[in-house]
């Protein structure tokens, strides 16, 4: 069958049942690849439109009116689409939609084979970003000028089609193959469009860059570094000269880089670092926004790795920052350079795909379910065009992490030459990769992993440039802590022994096993129940322990508490800990003698059908060793110098508790297993000082018996030009009048401010609570025009929020703690950003009260020592969310009044670059703000002429 209707219609709603109706049809009827007709309605619904309906398609009750009714046209619909394919972009709606209004009208369902767009384009095209059509079509260059109108719909909808199909049709027969076994499980009709590939598969069609083994397609392991002979580089080179010829000449710059600026800055920062790297001691550089501080330490780390031979480290707080590195840094870099670089991106184990797992998983997947097939498809396809197989580039099917974690690199995972797949890992890759390597990019979170582990990820090095080193302190405590909650370890022992499950093995491990190993697992199984019993018990006490006096709400809305050891209410929690330590151990005990003896017993059968059980296996059965280790460190070891506490979910079941502890203090450890190990560090960031002193910085990270120099880089932006810094004198203070009344007066000021800058506004807060009570304020406040964007609301994740706010002219975002700092929102996306109040952590935050107690006991003020430096270096971080790049522009408001009422209030605009700070009535400062955005030639006129200009010295 080789006919296609694509199609797409436009409802009141997203359900028939509840009275919504068909408002535009249209559909193309496609053959051979080519249009034959096409087909385009309006369709009147018999009802009104709702008012977002005609907002979101521009289609209005006019258009509709006159329009013919739906069973007018189902005639012509079902003639079409017999003998057809039924194609839609998020077919399920769609078709189920036409299948009611078919029945409503009197005729029988469409029942022929059916394609889903969304969940082609998931299979065929698994690093998108985004399987929205809109994005989709963005991606392929496609016409794609009326998103949700049905005719445009369609018409990208019929060339997404094309490219699926070409895709599926270029792929490796093997890959043809694998996924035809699993296309039973999909929602889409593909099995006999796969054979028919498969069939039409030349088998003299050039397939080198495909690596085929075990029944699976891989693309080609590429040489992965360039020989030190070839890279260009002799020793004569040096970075003044570089500096000189290339980076400092604009001319010979904009031949490389169009519009490049120098900035001093930049070639500062790159001396500054050079001198240190050959000095060998450490170096803090703080390096205001817009310096271009990447290339500043990339630059001279080629040139130091390549003198001397010997890698540089380069470590950033996130994921995110590493992969910008990689794709937008390190090409620039190469470009300027007069020599080649050897690079590396190392992660975490669990990054990387296990090709022995996935071929496993592929063989006999225990827990097969449509998300699962779905996953596989994607991977199968991904693993024809990867060369990192790195989980950052996948866009794996929704609530498939689980999934991930089963496929994942591990310990146990290629740990040596006798794994089949072991010249194919993409970790041992990644690490070969790393060896050859100049410049090797990681993250905070792996360096300490590494120290851990004794150095057995990351290749031997001396120089290390930390990027966002003001993440540090706060990486290392959680690296150096633990995390137990109640779900990951019952997940664990109902994959062993399933409370839904007749056994605990895939079927067919259980039909060879011999009666002593069936005795075994039946003795498993009871021990896993007793052992499930315990363990919800110990968390019912541990819920009882928290509910008997909290230390309140954390930044992200969970109840915490300290655990103190010599409280009566904690014996009963060690009592029933001691109880699951018995049981626990005795059901490891238990799994391991198995484990052992099913190795044994599986080495006399023929075959390997227990193979991929025994993986499974041994798999779980070191996740169950690691839980125990955290359990017993965090209820029965508990040791001297760290806090420990519990957070509990405040909507979830009594179980949902974790159990957490860190160091209270890591500058130690810092300074002894880390900095003293190196040679010749280099930490930057855009805020490492506060009152402009590296004090605090270097007193919490344990560097103040090194040798360090300090450097200090202006921003090359036009702060006072482009920035103005207003804070309004009619807030109240909240010590005065309360939290409610603050919420109150400041949703009124967010809402004044943002009638004047329509909207594109951030508005940041330092507690989830606080924010969603001042959303649900604004929200009766707003009209329609304006969209209302909160962190916990909607969604939590950063990317979409901030993806979501650009897609609305008169959007007003409001975020908490990691809003403060990684986002980037360039250009006229954000014009405004309001500080709700100044960032100091919540006084009952677990780490930050034991740091304080411990600075008290000192006889040390926890205020100037500990809360104030931290909230200025975030207050400096959600400042510079404002300006990106050269040509932003907008305003900055904070309500917190303490910011010019208290003495510590100067040390704030003190931290900032040279911004006068405006001081007046809110109805005076909307004045400012309307003559800032549309009139900024305009002399400040009227009652702007009463405002308190306070020019700040930095």
């Amino acid at each position: 069958m080789e006919r296609f209707v694509v199609l797409d219609v436009e409802t009141t709603g997203v359900a028939f049942s509840r009275g919504d109706r068909i408002i535009q049809l249209a559909y193309a009827v496609v053959e051979n690849d080519k249009v034959i007709n096409r087909y385009s309605t309006y369709i009147n619904p018999e009802r009104s439109i709702p008012a977002f309906i005609k907002s979101l398609t521009n289609i209005s009750e006019e258009d509709v009116i006159d329009a013919p009714y739906f069973g007018d046209v189902a005639p012509k619909l079902l003639e079409d689409l017999s003998h057809s394919y039924f194609v839609a972009h998020n077919a399920e709606f769609d078709l189920g939609f036409i299948n009611e209004a078919l029945v409503d009208a009197g005729y029988s369902p469409f029942t022929g084979p059916m394609l889903d767009t969304v969940e082609l384009a998931r299979i065929t095209f698994p690093t998108e970003e985004s399987f929205r059509l809109s994005r989709l079509a963005e991606s392929f260059n496609m016409d794609h000028e009326n998103p949700h109108r049905a005719d445009s719909d369609v018409e990208a909808t019929t060339h997404l089609l094309s490219e699926i199909f070409r895709t599926f049709s270029e792929l490796p027969l093997l890959t043809l193959q694998q996924l035809e076994k699993l296309s039973g499980k999909l929602k889409s009709d593909l099995g006999s469009l796969l054979l028919t590939w498969i069939q039409n598969k030349n088998l003299t069609a050039d397939e080198s860059h495909i690596d085929s083994f075990q029944g699976i397609a891989l693309r080609h392991d590429q040489k992965v570094y360039v020989e030190d002979g070839l890279t260009g580089y002799d020793e004569s080179m040096n970075i003044d000269d570089f500096l000189s010829s290339t980076l400092g000449n604009s001319e010979k710059m904009n031949t490389i880089i169009p519009a490049y600026e120098t900035r001093q800055g930049q070639i500062e920062m790159i001396t500054f670092i050079d001198d240190i790297l050959s000095k060998d001691c450490v170096g803090l550089v703080e390096a205001g926004t817009g310096t271009g501080k990447t290339l500043a330490y990339l630059i001279p780390s080629a040139f130091y790795a390549k003198k001397t031979g010997e890698p540089v480290v380069v470590s950033t707080e996130t994921i995110q920052l590493q992969e910008q590195i990689i794709k937008n840094e390190i090409p620039t870099l190469q470009k300027i350079l007069p020599f080649q670089v050897n690079t590396a991106l190392l992660k975490g184990r669990s990054h990387y795909l296990c090709l022995q797992k996935f071929e496993n998983m592929l063989r006999n997947d225990p827990f097969d379910s449509y998300d699962r097939s779905l996953s596989k498809a994607q991977i199968l396809i991904w693993l024809t065009k990867t060369v990192t197989g790195d989980v950052e580039e996948l866009s794996l099917a929704s609530g498939n992490s689980r999934f991930w974690q089963e496929v994942a690199s591990d310990s146990s995972s290629c740990s040596s030459p006798s794994c089949p797949w072991f010249s194919r890992c993409f970790y041992q890759r990644a690490k070969k990769k790393s060896r050859h390597a100049d410049i090797i990019i990681t993250n905070h979170s792996l360096l300490f992993s590494d120290v851990m582990v004794d150095h057995q990820v990351i290749p031997s090095y001396s120089t290390l440039i930390i990027d966002e080193a003001h993440h540090l302190e706060e990486t290392a405590t959680k690296q150096f802590g633990d995390r137990l909650d109640y779900l990951t370890l019952i997940q664990l022992l109902n994959d062993a022994g399933g409370r839904e499950k007749d056994d605990w093995l895939p079927d067919r491990l259980s039909q060879i096993l011999d009666k002593n190993l069936l005795e075994q697992t039946s003795e498993i199984e009871e021990y896993a129940k007793l052992f499930r019993q315990e363990w919800n018990d110990l968390f019912l006490l541990l819920n009882q322990y928290v509910t008997k006096g909290t230390n309140g709400k954390n930044e992200t809305g969970r109840l915490s508490k300290i655990i103190h050891n010599e409280e009566t209410v904690w014996k009963n929690v060690e009592e029933a800990a001691k109880r699951c330590n018995q049981l626990f151990k005795t059901y490891l005990s238990r799994i391991s003698s198995f484990v052992r003896e099913l190795e044994t017993f599986l080495e006399t059968q023929k075959g390997n059908k227990g193979q991929i059980a025994l993986e499974w296996l041994a798999t779980m059965k070191s996740q169950l060793e690691h839980q125990y280790e955290m359990f017993h460190h965090l209820l029965l070891h508990q040791e001297e110098g760290s806090i420990y506490w519990l957070e509990v979910e405040t909507k979830g079941p009594k179980q949902s508790i974790s159990v957490q502890g860190c160091p209270i203090h890591v500058a130690e450890k810092l300074a002894d297993a880390f900095f003293s190990k190196k040679e010749r560090v280099i930490l930057t960031s855009a805020t490492l000082t506060v009152n402009n002193k590296f004090d605090y910085v270097m007193d919490r990270l344990g560097l103040k018996d090194f040798q360090v120099e300090t450097k200090q880089v202006d921003s090359p932006f036009s702060w006072d030009d482009q920035v103005s810094f207003m804070v309004p004198d009619d807030m109240p203070l909240i010590q005065e009048v309360g939290e409610e009344a603050y919420i109150e007066a400041a949703a009124i000021q967010i809402y004044r401010i943002a009638q004047v800058t329509k909207g594109k506004m951030l508005v940041l807060f330092t507690s989830y609570d606080m924010l969603k009570r001042t959303y649900h304020q604004l929200k009766n406040m707003f009209d329609e025009t304006f969209m209302l964007i909160a962190q916990g609301v909607q969604t939590k994740s950063r990317s979409k929020l901030t993806k979501n706010f650009q897609q609305f002219d008169q959007a007003i975002l409001l975020g908490t703690s990691s809003f403060w700092e990684g986002v980037d929102i360039p250009g006229d996306d954000l014009s405004a950003i309001v500080m709700a109040r100044l960032p100091f952590s919540p006084p009952n935050d677990p780490v930050f009260k034991a740091r304080s107690d411990f600075l008290k006991e000192q006889g040390k003020s926890p205020f100037m020592q500990l809360a104030l430096p931290q909230a200025i270096l975030r207050f400096k971080q959600g400042f510079g969310r404002l300006i990106r790049r050269s040509t932003d522009r907008g305003i900055v408001v904070v309500l917190d009044r303490r910011i010019v009422t208290t003495k510590y209030g100067k040390l704030f605009t003190r931290s900032l670059p040279q911004v006068p700070m405006l001081e007046g009535p809110m109805s005076d400062l909307e004045e400012h703000i309307y003559q800032w955005f549309y009139d900024p030639s305009r002399n400040e006129e009227g009652n702007t002429e009463e405002l308190t200009n306070n020019v700040v010295d930095s």
